[in-house]
């Protein structure tokens, strides 16, 4: 007995085909999810950020060493607000080539990293009690192979409100 396939049997069983395929081909492809969440710790004299950087990934990422590793700052690294006005960065400014990867620290896939940054005499502090909002873009790469602005992604963290008196 013979049986005759239909055209769009054959267009049926192809297209189903190449959806495995590209199933296969998704499943194969690493899994990038990294989070950046801020926390601020006033004191009497001092204000303090905790940089949580999670990699719930499936490979690894590189963060900004400074960011990862640093206690204070040499750039303007976090926008910094009262209501209605930015607050400016005051902290040192080192002049240097662009980022090369020593400038990196690798967190390997499903792990977190945390830093704590002291910010007090890196952002000009109004004197007296004063609400602050303090962003961060998140910046980070896939892969230290290619170090140009178009392989720069980013995370950036939910905006954090606290409040300080600067004495």
């Amino acid at each position: 007995m013979h049986v005759k396939r239909s055209m769009p049997a054959a267009v049926l069983a192809t297209l189903l085909a190449l959806g495995g395929l590209a199933g296969a081909v998704k499943a194969v492809e690493a899994k990038v999810n990294v989070h950046h969440r801020l926390e601020v710790e006033t004191g009497a004299k001092s204000v303090k950020v905790r940089v949580l950087i999670e990699n719930r990934g499936d490979q690894s990422v590189w963060i900004p060493r400074e960011i990862a590793l640093g206690d204070d700052l040499s750039a303007p690294r976090f926008n910094l607000r009262t209501p209605g006005e930015e607050v400016a960065y005051t902290g040192r400014m080192v002049k240097r080539a662009a980022p090369g990867p020593a400038d990196y620290l690798e967190v390997k896939p499903q792990t977190t990293h945390l830093n704590t940054i002291d910010i007090t005499e890196a952002y000009a502090f109004k004197p007296g009690q004063h609400s602050y909002e303090i962003r961060y873009a998140g910046p980070w790469l896939s892969s230290l192979g290619k170090l140009d602005a178009a392989s720069i992604k980013s995370s950036p963290a939910i905006p954090v409100k606290f409040s300080f008196t600067q004495r």
